[in-house]
């Protein structure tokens, strides 16, 4: 797979595998949008766009429906002190618990199989 595919448009895209690939189209959509300093609420609202159309492709191509299907992402700008003690802002993923839990094991299990 190169790195200009989408996880959506790969033929295995099914079940667990569909959960990791989600996690790097949203990763690679949040980077697009939000990525070099561009924490604007401007740039956080065409992120969420990005990231609701993203979801819905998903749901669209049936990938996982017990895991997509009527789920929802938000993204937040929060404030957070750094260790140097600098304040800046992160983007913060609010996704529903079954969602995260699904995606978690769906990395465990790609985790353990890897070793």
């Amino acid at each position: 797979m190169t790195q200009n595919a989408w996880g959506f448009a790969h033929p295995d895209c099914r079940g667990a595998a569909a959960l990791l690939f989600f996690m790097d189209d949203l990763a690679r959509v949040v980077n697009q949008y939000l990525g070099h300093g561009q924490l604007s609420e401007e740039a956080l609202a065409d992120a969420q766009k990005a990231v609701d159309a993203l979801l819905a492709r998903y749901v669209e191509i049936k990938a996982a429906p017990e895991a997509f299907d009527n789920e929802s992402i938000g993204l937040a700008l929060e404030t957070a002190t750094g260790p140097d003690g600098q304040v800046g802002a992160q983007v913060a993923l609010r996704m529903s618990p079954r969602l995260e839990g699904l995606i978690i094991e769906a990395q465990r299990q790609a985790h353990s199989s890897a070793h």
